[in-house]
């Protein structure tokens, strides 16, 4: 043979061939529209809805700490508490969310590196604006 064989060579890893990390949220896949909701669901199984068209403002403290104002019929303060929740903030700007899982108190079956989101807090606000 005039040219040597490839068949026993060792391919580098694509990026294809890595397993994606699971995420708390679920994004709008493409060509959907944009939600009319976004759902915020806690370990317990209780389920909160709002109007996406509601939320004013959007916050974000560092990786792991987010912060939405919504006004619909009341004034709302929702705090989402995690790691690696910047990928979440850059897609709630966008509008490509559709649901928030607080997975609750840290596990070890979570890799590190992975998002996370360990606490949901919806605060019904009162009296004038924030």
């Amino acid at each position: 043979m005039p040219f040597p064989s490839n068949e026993n060579a060792a391919t580098p890893p694509t990026i294809k061939s890595r397993t994606p990390l699971k995420t708390p949220w679920k994004k709008v896949g493409p060509g959907e529209p944009p939600p009319m909701m976004l759902q915020f669901i806690t370990h317990d199984g209780r389920v909160q809805s709002f109007a996406c068209s509601d939320i004013r403002e959007m916050q974000k403290r560092d990786a792991g700490h987010v912060e939405l104002s919504i006004y619909g019929m009341e004034k709302y303060r929702v705090a989402i508490e995690g790691r690696h929740l910047g990928e979440l903030f850059d897609l709630l700007q966008m509008g490509r969310i559709k649901s928030i899982t607080e997975l609750g108190p840290r596990t070890f079956d979570h890799p590190e590196e992975s998002p996370a989101i360990d606490k949901i807090t919806i605060e019904t606000l009162t009296g004038p604006t924030m």
